[in-house]
């Protein structure tokens, strides 16, 4: 770097710290009230029993700049109400993958959203928090699945981000309910772990398999016909200072001329233009599995050993060299867990959605983002498959295609324990009588704020609906919110089709979803077709019924079974499975049988 650039970077340094030396940590009457030295047992903010009110003051631009410019996800400066009590001074960003998209979609303000108390002041934070996400229940008509699944994991001693309900105001804007997550972080190991100073990693959908190894940690992933142009980061302004990038620092606190001063260098080749992971696609797997703690002294080493241990050690060996590197236990709870409430949006699934945490040498998995849970991201696989999912070989595809789980369960020592734990779990957690008293109690809780939240994505009649009634398109259709295959509709015969010919010029129903529709349009649909292929084709077209989800939108929108009935069928079934009564596994090392779309593999 010159000495020009140096000179910039120092002063940007200057600028950015002394602008958080300076900020005031409490507003008058509140110093004290969230001391980092109170922790989160004596003092929960994720409650039970109650739904918080939770109120984010901001100037008004800023959040028309959030809904306006939602995917940049930039940080602005709030102050953040919790019930009565105030946090001042906090950052606030939209966040989110499908759940924002849905949101902006819709042109609707209820953006899921993160909330950093620790931005501007490393000494504070949350009752131990420093940071959490504010889910938006877009997948979920029930609005509580997320803190159920959340609960369920913790109980099989796991180490689980804590989560309950709240109801969500921005200035004068009344959001609704959401759901308060805890994100996991560094705060989040130092509560659940020995030694907190590890390395933290989100493995991103390519790398977070764990089917690869030092060998292929520098491969070029962002090859093909899917590669994308990558947006790189300048490493000096995504440098992580107290818990952020620089960037945002700088941008949240007004000093946008300081980013644009050092932006306008011309940098040399080099750091430079390597730079750190990128936005939209990472380049490499090392990038891909996304190194959040110890950042700025990265050492991928104990990683190396474990992937090498997961994917080439010995079977001989096996068990010997894997409790090593991987606290196999926990990890078998883990699955266990995952594979009774079929969260398919994770490493059992689509192969993502979790953290893991490395100290010493040893590593453990971490549960992540949960909204999806109890079966509503199915993979493609139909209401019989996803209720009878298979235990023993609990992989939406191959079991070759997830190592953590085929090399741990073809183990005879593991498969054993790892049955136990999945029959602790559902005579302890997961009996019916237990989960449906739960599922009330979370329904009550909120429905007096469900029913005064008029921008959540369903009605109050779908909410309640969805708790026993299944609430997604009829399974000829159910992979299209997976991501799976596109639907296809049954062909009505000849005649029927010359009847929608003679308003539309289609070869078939399917060309119907290129073409806008009115309400005159559908009922002559209607008139062409018997009720069963009409009812299909709207669900189809427009997402089950009574669901605002736009036409053509595919990938979106609500897929759920009906929470109570799922539940009692899928412990019925797991239960049979254990004593033999229903298969518990297919053809050997087929998991469970996915063979299209993002669930199958192959990234």
């Amino acid at each position: 770097m010159s000495k020009k650039q140096n000179q910039v970077w120092s002063l940007i340094i200057i600028l950015g710290l002394t602008s958080l030396i300076i900020m005031p940590v409490f507003h008058a009457g509140c110093a004290g009230a969230w001391p980092s030295d109170v922790s989160a047992q004596e003092n929960n903010p994720f409650y039970k029993d109650k739904v918080a009110t939770l109120k984010i003051i901001m100037i008004p631009e800023d959040w028309d700049f959030c809904l306006e410019h939602a995917f940049e996800e930039q940080y602005v400066r709030a102050d953040f109400w919790f019930d009565d009590e105030l946090i001042p001074d906090v950052g606030v960003r939209p966040k989110g993958n499908s759940s924002l998209g849905q949101a902006v979609s819709f042109d609707s303000p209820r953006i899921p959203m993160a909330v950093d108390f620790n931005l501007f002041n490393r000494a504070r934070t949350f009752y131990g928090v420093k940071k959490v996400f504010l889910n938006n229940g877009w997948s979920d008509p029930t609005l509580i699945r997320e803190v159920l699944a959340y609960e369920l994991f913790a109980k099989m001693d796991i180490a689980t981000p804590r989560a309950s309900f709240v109801d969500v105001w921005v200035n004068d804007t009344h959001l609704g309910v959401y759901t308060m997550a805890e994100v996991v972080d560094a705060s989040f190991v130092a509560r659940h772990f020995d030694n907190p100073n590890g390395n933290l990693y989100k493995p991103g959908l390519s790398a977070a398999r764990l089917d690869w190894t030092e060998a292929d940690a520098y491969r070029n992933i962002n090859t093909g016909p899917f590669a994308v142009d990558i947006e790189r980061h300048d490493p000096v302004l995504y440098t992580n200072i107290g818990g952020a990038p620089l960037i945002d620092l700088l941008r949240a606190t007004g000093q946008e001329e300081s980013v644009a001063a050092y932006e306008a260098i011309e940098k040399p080749e080099g750091n430079f233009a390597r730079g750190l992971p990128p936005t939209r696609m990472p380049e490499t797997l090392l990038e891909a599995v996304a190194l959040k703690t110890n950042e700025n002294r990265a050492d991928y080493s104990a990683l190396f050993r474990f992937l090498e241990v997961l994917n080439n050690e010995p079977d001989k060996t096996f068990v010997e060299e894997i409790e090593k590197v991987l606290d196999v236990d926990q990890t078998l709870r883990y699955i266990a867990v995952s594979a009774v409430i079929l969260h398919l949006d994770n490493y059992i699934g689509v192969g993502h959605n979790n953290y893991l945490y490395e100290a010493d040498g040893v590593f453990t998995i971490i549960p992540w983002d949960l909204n999806m849970a109890f079966g509503t991201f199915n993979c493609g696989i139909d209401k019989d498959g996803l209720i009878n999912y298979y235990i023993d070989e609990p992989t939406s595809s191959r079991m070759d295609r997830f190592p953590l789980v085929n090399r741990l369960l073809t183990q005879p020592k593991y498969l054993k324990k790892y049955r136990e734990y999945v029959r602790e779990f559902i005579n302890k957690y997961f009996r019916p009588e237990i989960m449906l008293a739960r599922i009330d109690e979370a329904a009550e809780l909120i429905r007096p704020y469900a029913e005064v939240d008029t921008e959540k994505f369903y009605t109050t009649e779908d909410c309640i609906r969805c708790l026993v009634e299944d609430f997604r398109p009829p399974d000829p259709f159910l992979g299209w919110q997976a991501g799976g295959p596109i639907p296809q509709m049954p062909w009505p015969n000849p005649i029927k089709i010359s009847c929608l010919k003679k308003r539309f010029d289609i070869n078939g129903i399917w060309d119907l979803f290129r073409i806008e529709l009115d309400d005159e349009d559908l009922e002559y649909i209607e008139s062409c077709l018997d009720e069963d292929e009409f009812t299909q084709f709207k669900q189809a077209m427009f997402g089950p019924l009574g669901s605002p989800q736009r036409p053509r939108m595919r990938g979106f929108g609500p897929n759920a079974l009906g929470l109570k009935p799922f539940v009692v069928e899928r412990y019925k079934s797991v239960r049979d499975q254990l004593v033999g009564i229903r298969p518990s596994h297919g053809r050997q090392g087929t998991g469970n049988g996915v063979t299209r779309g993002m669930c199958a593999g192959g990234f």
